[in-house]
């Protein structure tokens, strides 16, 4: 239902205004620099995508080939790509009551959308502060309970609402069918459809009672893939029959319960639909089926414009024209260079001559802005005027993340465990986490098994290993330790060390406990590993219990998340 206030407000609003109301730009680090404001101001962008753990968003570099697929590098006088200043939770939001504030002092007073992903575990945009962070989908649909990812995307939305983000982009709706999948694995919550629409069902209504606009992507769905669209162009061979039961499944399902209020579709090409064009910019993905055929009349956003499939493919200024064309009520763009400027000249031209009806432009900026009319944006709520420690301290949001991790961490094999607390160890450690924050940094396993171990050492690694990581370990590993724990993560984007540490499985004699934060052997987990503890996220609660489940303190309380059973340990593993 369209309501009076938005319906005399798009009436008021210039071309410029409605252009700028239907873009999602981008702001990273937590110090916006003079150009973020001129966004606000001068553009009049209907919100930003906070990427709050980094200076300046890189390029896309495809990890085989290392080669730069999109380069989005700004001419902001911004050199080193080191993290953001670490800030408190309260820090942040000043940031944001700013922008909020130069937002207000427009002359339509239309409020900004805060986007940000937070699926969980790595994740995470709001990763600072002592926030409480927890398992990414996979890791949820774990704990064998969809309660649980109700009051997870509960607390998270509370969490994130006392700082002033207030559009999440979750749930992942995927169904990850193909284990090999890079992009999505355990951002999904299964490889069932009918589970994915239970969890995430429960998710969307956390998001709803706490007040956070959740985004369901990436339609029609990415898990049947086995390319990273942020490099490549997945092409998802998948007939119409299968993709109506799998992959539509979820979305259907949270359609008809009316709790999705926005989509977002996925740079990928369906032949299935459309055989010649990315869904992003097919009109026969997003109005006629998403539109027309399902009944969706939420918003509709597109993923990041920036990134390979997409841009190499369409030109980004271009292709964010293309999708408005096709449907989409709302585009990401979070580059911060010209190509802000070029991306509104060319939807102008767009509109100008008609490709986008000024009729068609009115309802998708009504569409967005009813979104933010039903979730209090045009209003200042209580809510927000919360000190977010007081939230982040909560003792009934720090004891449910404490439960989610005991709940969902797991041992796919280890007679080899517990560890006696009396061996030497050696904890082997990929450095995770460029943002050296005090609660979450690299080191936190090692720190944690502190705790139970009295003889433990450590070694840090880079999170995707290079010759000179291999040749430390392999001399570590030659030192008299009992027992050696070596993380296994795996991160999209990145390089895998599997088969470096299954080389060194096979040819040491020693007793190695591989740490992974994914069930699949193809991505993450050595061939040869018998000896293999499953943590769903490289995050502070997660580590904490996978440190207790080493040394037996802990007792794991995660089920198998998946129908397909791809991880067995032989005998003469273990």
């Amino acid at each position: 239902m369209e309501h009076t206030y938005v319906q005399n407000l798009v009436k008021k609003m210039t071309l410029e205004q409605k252009i700028g109301a239907v873009l999602t730009l981008g702001f990273a680090g937590v110090v916006p620099k003079k150009h973020i404001y001129e966004y606000i101001e001068r553009y009049h962008c209907g919100g930003l995508r906070l990427s709050c753990d980094m200076r300046t968003f890189g390029s896309y570099v495809d990890p085989k080939s290392a080669k730069t697929v999109v380069s989005v590098e700004g001419k902001h006088g911004v050199r080193f790509k080191t993290g953001a200043p670490v800030c408190t939770a309260s820090q942040y939001k000043e940031v944001l009551d700013d922008l909020q504030a130069a937002a207000r002092r427009r002359p339509l007073s239309i409020p900004l959308h805060f986007s940000y992903d937070q699926e969980g575990g790595s994740s995470a945009d709001f990763c600072f502060g002592g926030v409480n962070l927890f398992a990414k989908p996979m890791g949820i649909r774990a704990m064998g309970d969809p309660k649980m990812a109700y009051e997870i995307a509960r607390a998270v939305s509370l969490q994130s609402k006392a700082v002033g983000f207030n559009w999440v982009h979750s749930p992942v709706l995927d169904v990850n069918s193909e284990p090999r999948n890079p992009e999505i694995y355990t951002r999904a919550y299964s490889d069932s459809a009918q589970v994915v629409a239970q969890y995430a069902m429960e998710s969307c209504r956390g998001f709803q009672d706490g007040k956070m606009i959740a985004t369901g992507k990436h339609f029609p769905g990415r898990g049947h893939s086995d390319m990273d669209a942020h490099f490549q162009v997945p092409v998802i061979h998948t007939d119409r029959k299968t993709l109506n039961e799998r992959e539509l499944l979820p979305y259907k399902k949270l359609i008809e319960a009316g709790v999705l209020p926005s989509i977002m579709i996925a740079h990928s090409i369906f032949p299935a639909i459309d055989p010649d064009n990315i869904a992003t910019v097919s009109k026969k993905v997003i109005t006629g089926l998403l539109r027309e055929e399902l009944g969706f009349e939420g918003v509709i956003t597109t993923d990041s414009m920036t990134m390979g499939a997409v841009a190499v493919r369409y030109g980004v200024a271009n292709g964010c024209a293309l999708a408005l064309e096709a449907g989409a009520d709302l585009v990401l763009m979070k580059a911060e260079n010209g190509l802000v400027e070029e991306t509104i000249d060319q939807i102008r031209r767009f509109v100008e001559s008609g490709r986008i009806p000024v009729e068609e432009l009115d309802k998708k900026v009504c569409r967005i802005l009813n979104l933010k009319y039903e979730y209090g944006l045009f209003f200042d709520r209580e809510d927000h005027k919360v000190c977010p420690e007081q939230v982040i301290c909560d003792p009934a949001v720090r004891e449910l993340a404490a439960q989610a991790a005991r709940r969902s961490v797991m041992v796919l094999g280890g007679k080899s465990l517990p560890v006696p607390a009396d061996k030497k160890v050696l904890v082997v450690e990929q450095k995770v986490k460029d943002y050296n924050d005090f609660c979450w940094h690299s080191g936190i396993l090692y720190e944690n098994c502190l705790k139970y171990g009295a003889h433990v050492s450590y070694q840090e690694t880079s999170y995707s290993w290079d010759e000179e990581d291999l040749k430390t370990v392999e001399d570590r590993l030659k030192e008299d330790f009992d027992y050696v724990v070596i993380t296994s993560y795996f991160l999209r984007g990145t390089l895998s060390n599997k088969d470096k540490i299954d080389r060194l499985i096979r040819d040491s004699d020693k007793t190695i406990i591989v740490v992974t934060n994914t069930p699949y052997r193809e991505l993450s987990v050595p061939d040869h590993a018998g000896n293999v503890v499953l943590t769903f996220a490289t995050s502070p609660e997660n580590v904490k219990v996978t440190a207790g489940v080493l040394f037996g303190a802990v007792n794991p309380e995660g089920e198998w998340p998946l129908e397909e059973r791809m991880w067995q340990a032989s005998e003469e593993m273990v």
